[in-house]
């Protein structure tokens, strides 16, 4: 799967966030784009997020439905054991989405480490906030507003892992090919320190700055 495919993918999927259809679309695209710049904390965490979110879901509806029975049957022994039924799970669901909406904002805010797209910050941010708001309605409006922006960051994702490219600039056609160097020789220095260090006369070793033999006096 190449880049292009899969920040489409996601794009859609973010803007069907709230159905399945959308929620799987996001999850392929955003496989694609991690392994697209090598890190994981991109993908993993939303898996984990999606996983979370939908045990969450499941614990919210059963929490509203006992509710609901517990409301409608209050008056017999049944409604109160349903009523105190919901309050952990809807207590434990809420708890879970925010921890999902959480591994989200993770991986939103690695992707745009790894593309320098700011806007994933920006609808991770959102998101985050909006899942705290969800308590007073409010919330979902930020999240969906979260996702419209992660949908346009995807949708203007710049790929950045190309590699340079370098351009060459042949030689005027009359240029000269530049003078060779005379060949130059050079003197072993070693045959002037034998000179230096041993008398020519008696052969005997003398020190190198000496003007007269010590063995045998002859001027060297």
């Amino acid at each position: 799967m190449t880049i292009e495919s899969s920040k489409i993918m996601a794009g859609i999927g973010s803007i069907l966030f709230g159905t399945i259809i959308g929620i799987i679309l996001v999850i392929i695209g955003m496989k694609g784009i991690s392994e697209h710049y090598k890190d994981n904390r991109i993908y993993d965490g939303l898996v984990k997020g999606a996983i979370l979110l939908i045990i969450s879901s499941i614990l919210s509806i059963a929490g509203i439905s006992f509710l609901w029975t517990g409301i409608a049957t209050i008056w017999i022994g049944i409604g109160l054991v349903s009523l105190l039924v919901s309050i952990p799970c809807l207590i434990i669901g809420f708890i879970l989405a925010l921890l999902a909406i959480k591994y989200v904002k993770d991986c939103f805010h690695a992707l745009a480490e790894r593309s320098g797209e700011n806007l994933f910050n920006t609808a991770g941010t959102l998101i985050w906030i909006g899942a705290i708001l969800t308590i007073i309605g409010i919330g979902f409006f930020l999240i969906w507003i979260g996702f419209i922006i992660a949908a346009i960051g995807f949708f203007t994702l710049k790929d950045n892992t190309t590699p340079p490219t370098y351009s060459y600039t042949p030689p005027p056609p009359n240029a000269q090919p530049p003078p060779a160097q005379p060949y130059q020789t050079y003197q072993s220095s070693s045959a002037s320190n034998v000179k230096a260090n041993f008398c020519p006369n008696c052969g005997a070793a003398v020190a190198p700055d000496a003007t007269f033999c010590a063995h045998c006096g002859k001027q060297i």
